[in-house]
């Protein structure tokens, strides 16, 4: 979203980036304290180190983790508390939730990255993941894991879910959380559990070019770039 945005960006005000890196919130962050970058996207609010830091948050828009399983699984929804035995380890047979009685496969991301930071934050209580989990560098093949396994689960930006092909799409479902579903309205106003704000960090109030780019990310056109994938700050 970030490039994509960027390009927009330079094709209209004639600015340019020197260079456009993904490398992950954290490390992202670290670089902008470093004084090795001006602005640094990050999909998680800023930890109380980076505000320390003089790291500023100038939020763009929302995203969700989303906890997909497969289409075929009758489990429509689960508590935190049913998500959190999941991811720890306590709970490890469908049945146990609502679902047949088949074993529980979780993956997720490599473990350090953001989504997976945010979740055990929000969903596990900071509590370690169950051993042995199958972790993926790319987030994209987590879903390809569900889809052709109908007892696996897993948590991936909801925005990602985009870039896997529509048969794939097909084959998974977005289950509810605590009986909230990770709709638009939902995520915005962080009734949705596993919500996130998108970031641009910055040192201190932002000023100059890259003012000018978080303004014009706030802008009519930069919030419909935001929306291709993800919730918008506004309509």
């Amino acid at each position: 979203m970030q490039a994509g945005a960027v390009k927009v960006f330079e094709a209209r005000t004639g600015l340019k980036f020197t260079s456009v890196d993904a490398i992950g919130s954290s490390k992202g962050v670290k670089a902008l304290i470093e004084g090795k970058a001006t602005v640094a996207g990050a999909s998680r609010a800023l930890t109380g180190e980076e505000k320390a830091a003089k790291v500023i948050g100038n939020v763009i828009g929302y995203d969700a983790i989303a906890v997909f399983v497969h289409a075929d699984n009758p489990v429509k929804s689960l508590s935190k508390e049913q998500l959190k035995g999941i991811f720890t380890g306590k709970i490890t047979r469908w049945k146990e939730v609502g679902g047949p009685d088949a074993p529980i496969y979780p993956n997720t991301e490599m473990l350090g990255h953001a989504t997976v930071q945010v979740f055990r934050e929000l969903a596990l209580d900071d509590e370690p993941y169950v051993k042995g989990l199958k972790e993926f560098d790319q987030p994209q093949d987590q879903i390809v894991e569900v889809a052709y396994d109908a007892r696996g689960i897993c948590t991936v930006s909801q925005g990602l879910l985009a870039s896997v092909s529509p048969d794939l799409r097909r084959k998974v479902k977005p289950i509810l959380i605590d009986g909230v579903e990770p709709t638009e309205r939902n995520i915005r106003s962080r009734l949705y559990l596993l919500s996130r704000p998108l970031v641009l960090g910055t040192m201190g109030l932002p000023k100059g070019d890259v003012k000018k780019f978080i303004d014009f990310m706030l802008s009519r056109e930069g919030q419909q770039i935001v929306a291709r994938n993800f919730v918008p700050l506004k309509r």
